[in-house]
């Protein structure tokens, strides 16, 4: 279970229709543009993420946090990427999914946080 609570974000998206997408955004029925973004960094640390899967023309009814991880890419103890699926569905079926992570950086000394920004309220999913 995440850290995080997705009940706001989930007001911001549910029972709106995927209009359009690409890996960097989501746009809604209503002209509202979803994105990833990193909201807070210090130096060689960084927040990212993308879209995939995307189906177009189902209304949101659920939105989840799901399967999350830490990996250490450079095999360095200290160094760490944290990873979380955001994941929207139509019922009981994924219609989306948003791969967002956080890195601490080098050597694992600085600190990153990822959101997901919907109009102008970000809402954090990661952080490392």
């Amino acid at each position: 279970m995440s850290k995080y609570d997705v009940t706001e974000l989930k007001k911001a998206l549910l029972y709106h229709r995927i209009v359009e997408w690409d890996s960097d955004h989501l746009l809604l029925d209503d002209g509202t543009k979803v994105t990833i973004e990193c909201t807070e960094q210090d130096c060689c640390a960084d927040a990212w993420g993308e879209f995939k899967n995307v189906k177009l023309d189902a209304v949101i009814t659920d939105v989840k946090l799901e399967n999350e991880r830490t990996v250490n890419p450079y095999g360095d103890e200290d160094e760490a990427v944290n990873s979380v699926d955001i994941v929207i569905y139509h019922n009981r079926n994924r219609i989306a999914t948003a791969e967002c992570n956080a890195d601490n950086g080098n050597g694992g000394y600085y600190y990153s946080v990822g959101a997901v920004r919907v109009k102008d309220v970000c809402y954090t999913v990661v952080d490392c």
